[in-house]
Protein backbone atom coordinates (compact mmCIF):
# COMPACT_ATOMS: atom_id res chain seq x y z
CA UNK A 1 0.00 0.00 0.00
CA UNK A 2 1.25 3.49 -0.85
CA UNK A 3 1.74 5.93 1.99
CA UNK A 4 -1.56 7.41 3.21
CA UNK A 5 -2.07 11.14 3.75
CA UNK A 6 -3.19 11.81 7.36
CA UNK A 7 -6.16 14.16 7.75
CA UNK A 8 -7.73 15.60 10.91
CA UNK A 9 -11.55 15.58 10.82
CA UNK A 10 -12.83 18.22 13.25
CA UNK A 11 -16.49 17.76 14.24
CA UNK A 12 -18.23 20.01 16.74
CA UNK A 13 -20.80 17.26 17.29
CA UNK A 14 -21.09 13.83 18.83
CA UNK A 15 -19.72 11.06 16.65
CA UNK A 16 -23.15 9.44 16.47
CA UNK A 17 -25.10 12.64 16.00
CA UNK A 18 -27.58 11.92 13.14
CA UNK A 19 -26.20 15.00 11.34
CA UNK A 20 -22.83 13.25 11.20
CA UNK A 21 -23.89 9.66 10.56
CA UNK A 22 -26.47 10.59 7.93
CA UNK A 23 -24.23 12.95 6.04
CA UNK A 24 -20.46 13.40 6.35
CA UNK A 25 -19.78 9.94 7.76
CA UNK A 26 -21.06 8.29 4.59
CA UNK A 27 -17.84 9.46 2.92
CA UNK A 28 -15.64 8.43 5.83
CA UNK A 29 -17.05 4.88 5.96
CA UNK A 30 -16.32 4.39 2.28
CA UNK A 31 -12.69 5.37 2.78
CA UNK A 32 -12.35 3.17 5.87
CA UNK A 33 -13.70 0.17 3.98
CA UNK A 34 -11.14 0.68 1.20
CA UNK A 35 -7.82 -0.92 2.09
CA UNK A 36 -6.17 1.06 -0.71
CA UNK A 37 -7.57 4.44 0.31
CA UNK A 38 -5.01 7.23 -0.15
CA UNK A 39 -5.98 8.89 3.16
CA UNK A 40 -6.34 8.01 6.83
CA UNK A 41 -8.30 9.92 9.43
CA UNK A 42 -7.96 11.18 12.97
CA UNK A 43 -11.44 12.28 14.04
CA UNK A 44 -11.99 14.78 16.85
CA UNK A 45 -15.51 15.00 18.29
CA UNK A 46 -17.21 16.65 21.26
CA UNK A 47 -19.17 14.08 23.21
CA UNK A 48 -22.11 14.79 25.52
CA UNK A 49 -21.95 12.76 28.77
CA UNK A 50 -25.77 12.68 28.69
CA UNK A 51 -25.56 10.57 25.52
CA UNK A 52 -23.08 7.75 26.18
CA UNK A 53 -22.36 5.30 23.39
CA UNK A 54 -24.52 2.19 23.23
CA UNK A 55 -23.05 -1.30 22.96
CA UNK A 56 -23.83 -1.30 19.23
CA UNK A 57 -22.09 2.05 18.77
CA UNK A 58 -19.04 0.89 20.69
CA UNK A 59 -18.90 -2.12 18.39
CA UNK A 60 -18.97 0.16 15.34
CA UNK A 61 -16.16 2.28 16.75
CA UNK A 62 -14.07 -0.85 17.32
CA UNK A 63 -14.73 -1.91 13.72
CA UNK A 64 -13.70 1.50 12.34
CA UNK A 65 -10.59 1.58 14.50
CA UNK A 66 -9.64 -1.85 13.17
CA UNK A 67 -9.91 -0.29 9.70
CA UNK A 68 -7.46 2.43 10.69
CA UNK A 69 -9.55 5.20 12.25
CA UNK A 70 -8.08 7.20 15.13
CA UNK A 71 -10.54 9.00 17.41
CA UNK A 72 -10.17 11.69 20.06
CA UNK A 73 -13.38 12.15 22.06
CA UNK A 74 -13.47 15.51 23.86
CA UNK A 75 -16.11 16.57 26.39
CA UNK A 76 -18.66 19.10 25.17
CA UNK A 77 -19.44 21.98 27.53
CA UNK A 78 -23.19 22.72 27.26
CA UNK A 79 -24.53 26.24 27.05
CA UNK A 80 -24.50 29.19 24.68
CA UNK A 81 -22.15 31.39 26.69
CA UNK A 82 -18.74 32.47 25.44
CA UNK A 83 -16.98 30.80 28.39
CA UNK A 84 -18.30 27.37 27.40
CA UNK A 85 -17.28 27.91 23.77
CA UNK A 86 -13.84 29.14 24.82
CA UNK A 87 -13.26 25.96 26.82
CA UNK A 88 -14.24 23.89 23.77
CA UNK A 89 -11.91 25.94 21.56
CA UNK A 90 -8.99 25.35 23.93
CA UNK A 91 -9.53 21.61 24.22
CA UNK A 92 -10.04 21.36 20.46
CA UNK A 93 -6.86 23.32 19.74
CA UNK A 94 -4.82 21.09 22.06
CA UNK A 95 -6.17 17.97 20.34
CA UNK A 96 -5.39 19.32 16.86
CA UNK A 97 -1.93 20.51 17.94
CA UNK A 98 -1.05 17.00 19.12
CA UNK A 99 -1.87 15.66 15.67
CA UNK A 100 0.01 18.47 13.94
CA UNK A 101 3.13 17.45 15.85
CA UNK A 102 2.64 13.94 14.46
CA UNK A 103 2.68 15.25 10.90
CA UNK A 104 -0.95 16.02 10.08
CA UNK A 105 -1.05 19.00 7.67
CA UNK A 106 -4.71 18.86 6.61
CA UNK A 107 -7.87 19.56 8.59
CA UNK A 108 -11.51 19.24 7.47
CA UNK A 109 -14.58 20.48 9.33
CA UNK A 110 -18.34 20.07 8.93
CA UNK A 111 -20.46 23.20 9.37
CA UNK A 112 -19.45 26.80 9.92
CA UNK A 113 -19.14 26.54 13.72
CA UNK A 114 -16.72 23.63 13.50
CA UNK A 115 -15.14 25.42 10.56
CA UNK A 116 -14.48 28.51 12.66
CA UNK A 117 -12.93 26.38 15.40
CA UNK A 118 -10.82 24.53 12.83
CA UNK A 119 -9.68 27.87 11.35
CA UNK A 120 -8.44 28.95 14.81
CA UNK A 121 -6.35 25.78 14.81
CA UNK A 122 -5.26 25.77 11.18
CA UNK A 123 -3.97 29.35 11.05
CA UNK A 124 -1.34 29.20 13.83
CA UNK A 125 -0.54 25.54 13.15
CA UNK A 126 -0.12 26.18 9.40
CA UNK A 127 -2.56 23.53 8.22
CA UNK A 128 -4.60 23.41 5.02
CA UNK A 129 -8.32 23.82 5.72
CA UNK A 130 -11.31 22.17 4.02
CA UNK A 131 -14.77 23.51 4.94
CA UNK A 132 -17.62 21.10 4.25
CA UNK A 133 -21.30 22.09 4.41
CA UNK A 134 -20.26 25.68 4.93
CA UNK A 135 -23.35 27.74 5.82
CA UNK A 136 -23.73 31.07 7.70
CA UNK A 137 -24.71 29.90 11.18
CA UNK A 138 -24.67 33.50 12.39
CA UNK A 139 -27.29 34.62 9.88
CA UNK A 140 -29.41 31.51 10.37
CA UNK A 141 -29.46 32.14 14.13
CA UNK A 142 -30.31 35.80 13.57
CA UNK A 143 -33.15 34.96 11.19
CA UNK A 144 -34.56 32.49 13.71
CA UNK A 145 -34.51 35.14 16.46
CA UNK A 146 -31.91 33.29 18.53
CA UNK A 147 -29.25 36.02 18.14
CA UNK A 148 -29.41 39.79 17.75
CA UNK A 149 -27.40 41.30 14.92
CA UNK A 150 -25.79 43.78 17.29
CA UNK A 151 -25.02 41.04 19.82
CA UNK A 152 -21.53 39.77 20.57
CA UNK A 153 -22.32 36.17 19.60
CA UNK A 154 -23.54 37.17 16.15
CA UNK A 155 -20.63 39.50 15.47
CA UNK A 156 -17.99 36.99 16.58
CA UNK A 157 -19.56 34.13 14.64
CA UNK A 158 -19.93 36.27 11.53
CA UNK A 159 -16.29 37.42 11.79
CA UNK A 160 -14.87 33.90 12.06
CA UNK A 161 -17.16 32.57 9.34
CA UNK A 162 -15.69 35.04 6.88
CA UNK A 163 -12.10 34.63 8.10
CA UNK A 164 -12.33 30.84 7.81
CA UNK A 165 -13.68 31.13 4.26
CA UNK A 166 -10.88 33.52 3.29
CA UNK A 167 -8.25 31.16 4.71
CA UNK A 168 -9.68 27.84 3.46
CA UNK A 169 -8.22 26.02 0.47
CA UNK A 170 -11.43 24.11 -0.39
CA UNK A 171 -15.06 24.94 0.44
CA UNK A 172 -18.12 22.78 -0.20
CA UNK A 173 -21.64 24.10 0.31
CA UNK A 174 -25.11 23.13 -0.85
CA UNK A 175 -26.41 26.05 -2.87
CA UNK A 176 -25.55 28.25 -5.84
CA UNK A 177 -26.20 31.22 -3.55
CA UNK A 178 -23.19 30.42 -1.37
CA UNK A 179 -20.96 29.97 -4.39
CA UNK A 180 -22.01 33.40 -5.65
CA UNK A 181 -21.33 35.02 -2.27
CA UNK A 182 -17.90 33.44 -1.85
CA UNK A 183 -16.64 34.18 -5.35
CA UNK A 184 -18.53 37.31 -6.43
CA UNK A 185 -19.04 39.15 -3.12
CA UNK A 186 -16.14 38.05 -0.95
CA UNK A 187 -13.58 37.13 -3.61
CA UNK A 188 -12.29 34.08 -1.73
CA UNK A 189 -9.49 32.10 -3.34
CA UNK A 190 -10.66 28.67 -2.18
CA UNK A 191 -11.84 26.14 -4.73
CA UNK A 192 -15.62 25.90 -4.40
CA UNK A 193 -17.71 22.76 -4.85
CA UNK A 194 -21.50 22.77 -4.79
CA UNK A 195 -22.46 19.65 -2.82
CA UNK A 196 -26.18 19.60 -1.94
CA UNK A 197 -27.82 17.25 0.56
CA UNK A 198 -25.99 13.93 0.99
CA UNK A 199 -28.20 10.91 1.70
CA UNK A 200 -27.75 7.16 1.92
CA UNK A 201 -30.36 6.38 -0.73
CA UNK A 202 -30.30 2.64 0.00
CA UNK A 203 -31.26 3.27 3.63
CA UNK A 204 -34.34 5.29 2.64
CA UNK A 205 -35.50 3.09 -0.24
CA UNK A 206 -39.20 2.55 0.48
CA UNK A 207 -40.20 -0.80 2.02
CA UNK A 208 -43.94 -1.50 1.78
CA UNK A 209 -43.85 -4.29 4.38
CA UNK A 210 -42.16 -2.06 6.96
CA UNK A 211 -44.66 0.69 6.20
CA UNK A 212 -47.56 -1.69 6.85
CA UNK A 213 -46.11 -2.79 10.20
CA UNK A 214 -45.49 0.77 11.40
CA UNK A 215 -48.95 1.91 10.31
CA UNK A 216 -50.43 -0.96 12.30
CA UNK A 217 -48.32 -0.04 15.35
CA UNK A 218 -49.58 3.57 15.15
CA UNK A 219 -53.21 2.59 14.56
CA UNK A 220 -53.30 4.05 11.06
CA UNK A 221 -55.30 2.57 8.20
CA UNK A 222 -53.43 1.58 5.02
CA UNK A 223 -54.93 4.46 3.05
CA UNK A 224 -54.87 7.18 5.73
CA UNK A 225 -52.89 10.23 4.51
CA UNK A 226 -49.87 11.01 6.69
CA UNK A 227 -47.93 14.26 7.01
CA UNK A 228 -44.43 13.44 8.26
CA UNK A 229 -41.99 15.56 10.25
CA UNK A 230 -38.67 14.58 11.76
CA UNK A 231 -36.73 17.18 13.72
CA UNK A 232 -36.82 19.63 16.58
CA UNK A 233 -39.35 22.18 17.74
CA UNK A 234 -38.14 25.72 18.40
CA UNK A 235 -34.67 27.22 18.19
CA UNK A 236 -33.72 27.35 14.52
CA UNK A 237 -37.05 25.75 13.56
CA UNK A 238 -40.72 26.61 13.83
CA UNK A 239 -42.35 25.82 17.17
CA UNK A 240 -46.10 26.09 17.85
CA UNK A 241 -46.46 27.19 14.22
CA UNK A 242 -46.01 23.53 13.20
CA UNK A 243 -49.08 22.57 15.21
CA UNK A 244 -51.05 25.52 13.88
CA UNK A 245 -50.20 24.69 10.27
CA UNK A 246 -51.25 21.08 10.79
CA UNK A 247 -54.56 22.25 12.24
CA UNK A 248 -55.19 24.33 9.13
CA UNK A 249 -54.32 21.42 6.84
CA UNK A 250 -56.81 19.20 8.65
CA UNK A 251 -59.55 21.64 7.68
CA UNK A 252 -58.91 20.60 4.06
CA UNK A 253 -58.28 16.90 4.78
CA UNK A 254 -59.95 15.80 8.06
CA UNK A 255 -58.40 12.30 7.81
CA UNK A 256 -54.85 13.70 7.82
CA UNK A 257 -52.53 12.37 10.54
CA UNK A 258 -49.21 13.94 11.55
CA UNK A 259 -46.34 11.58 12.38
CA UNK A 260 -43.57 13.29 14.37
CA UNK A 261 -40.13 11.85 15.12
CA UNK A 262 -38.33 14.27 17.42
CA UNK A 263 -35.72 14.51 20.19
CA UNK A 264 -38.05 16.86 22.10
CA UNK A 265 -39.90 15.55 25.15
CA UNK A 266 -43.44 14.28 24.58
CA UNK A 267 -45.02 16.72 27.00
CA UNK A 268 -43.39 19.69 25.30
CA UNK A 269 -44.84 18.61 21.96
CA UNK A 270 -48.26 17.91 23.46
CA UNK A 271 -48.25 21.37 25.01
CA UNK A 272 -47.64 22.99 21.62
CA UNK A 273 -50.47 21.09 19.97
CA UNK A 274 -52.80 21.79 22.87
CA UNK A 275 -52.14 25.52 22.38
CA UNK A 276 -53.06 25.10 18.72
CA UNK A 277 -56.24 23.20 19.60
CA UNK A 278 -55.15 19.93 17.95
CA UNK A 279 -56.41 16.74 19.58
CA UNK A 280 -53.79 14.09 20.48
CA UNK A 281 -55.68 11.52 18.41
CA UNK A 282 -54.67 13.35 15.23
CA UNK A 283 -50.90 13.07 15.65
CA UNK A 284 -48.24 10.67 16.93
CA UNK A 285 -44.99 11.53 18.72
CA UNK A 286 -42.17 9.01 18.26
CA UNK A 287 -38.45 8.90 19.01
CA UNK A 288 -35.75 7.03 17.14
CA UNK A 289 -32.02 6.73 16.70
CA UNK A 290 -30.63 7.27 13.22
CA UNK A 291 -30.15 3.50 12.89
CA UNK A 292 -33.92 2.91 12.67
CA UNK A 293 -35.29 6.27 11.55
CA UNK A 294 -36.14 5.15 8.00
CA UNK A 295 -39.04 2.92 9.15
CA UNK A 296 -41.03 6.05 9.97
CA UNK A 297 -40.22 7.72 6.65
CA UNK A 298 -41.92 4.85 4.82
CA UNK A 299 -45.26 5.84 6.39
CA UNK A 300 -45.26 9.45 5.23
CA UNK A 301 -47.04 10.82 2.17
CA UNK A 302 -45.71 14.38 2.44
CA UNK A 303 -42.58 15.56 4.27
CA UNK A 304 -42.51 18.81 6.23
CA UNK A 305 -39.68 21.37 6.28
CA UNK A 306 -39.97 23.74 9.27
CA UNK A 307 -37.19 26.27 8.71
CA UNK A 308 -38.47 29.87 8.99
CA UNK A 309 -37.52 31.87 5.89
CA UNK A 310 -35.04 34.74 6.17
CA UNK A 311 -32.12 36.32 4.27
CA UNK A 312 -29.59 33.77 5.57
CA UNK A 313 -31.79 30.71 5.06
CA UNK A 314 -31.22 30.57 1.30
CA UNK A 315 -27.69 29.27 1.97
CA UNK A 316 -28.88 26.14 3.81
CA UNK A 317 -29.20 22.66 2.35
CA UNK A 318 -31.56 20.48 4.37
CA UNK A 319 -30.69 16.81 4.73
CA UNK A 320 -34.38 16.08 5.34
CA UNK A 321 -35.32 17.04 1.78
CA UNK A 322 -32.99 14.41 0.33
CA UNK A 323 -34.24 11.79 2.77
CA UNK A 324 -37.87 12.62 1.99
CA UNK A 325 -37.29 12.30 -1.75
CA UNK A 326 -35.31 9.06 -1.44
CA UNK A 327 -38.17 7.49 0.51
CA UNK A 328 -40.70 8.56 -2.13
CA UNK A 329 -42.17 11.63 -0.41
CA UNK A 330 -42.68 15.06 -1.92
CA UNK A 331 -42.10 17.89 0.57
CA UNK A 332 -43.74 21.05 1.85
CA UNK A 333 -41.29 23.93 2.38
CA UNK A 334 -41.40 27.67 3.02
CA UNK A 335 -40.37 29.92 0.12
CA UNK A 336 -36.82 31.26 0.42
CA UNK A 337 -35.26 28.28 2.20
CA UNK A 338 -32.23 26.81 0.40
CA UNK A 339 -32.84 26.03 -3.28
CA UNK A 340 -35.50 23.52 -2.25
CA UNK A 341 -38.47 25.77 -2.98
CA UNK A 342 -37.11 26.29 -6.50
CA UNK A 343 -36.66 22.55 -7.04
CA UNK A 344 -40.17 21.92 -5.68
CA UNK A 345 -41.62 24.12 -8.41
CA UNK A 346 -39.25 23.32 -11.26
CA UNK A 347 -39.08 19.55 -10.73
CA UNK A 348 -42.63 19.11 -9.35
CA UNK A 349 -41.36 17.31 -6.23
CA UNK A 350 -42.95 19.48 -3.56
CA UNK A 351 -44.93 22.54 -2.59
Amino acid sequence: MSQQTPIVIFLYNRLFDPLIQGNFWLYIKNYLADADAPVRFHVITFEDPCHPLTDAQNALVAEWQAQGLDWTALTWHPGMGLLQKFRDVLSGFAAVARQRMKGHRYIAALGSVAGSFAYMCALPLRMRLFLYQYEPHSEVSRDAGAWREEGRQFRLARYFERKSAEYAHVIASGTRFMGERLKDDWGVRAEFFRVPTVVNEDKFDHDAQVEARVREELGLTPDQPVLFYTGKFGGLYYDVEIAQAFGWLREYEPRLHLLIVTPNEDEHVHGLFARAGVDRAHYSVCHSSYDEIERYYFVGDLGLITIPPGPGQKFRSSIKVGEYLCSGMPFLTPTGVSEDYLHAREQDVGV
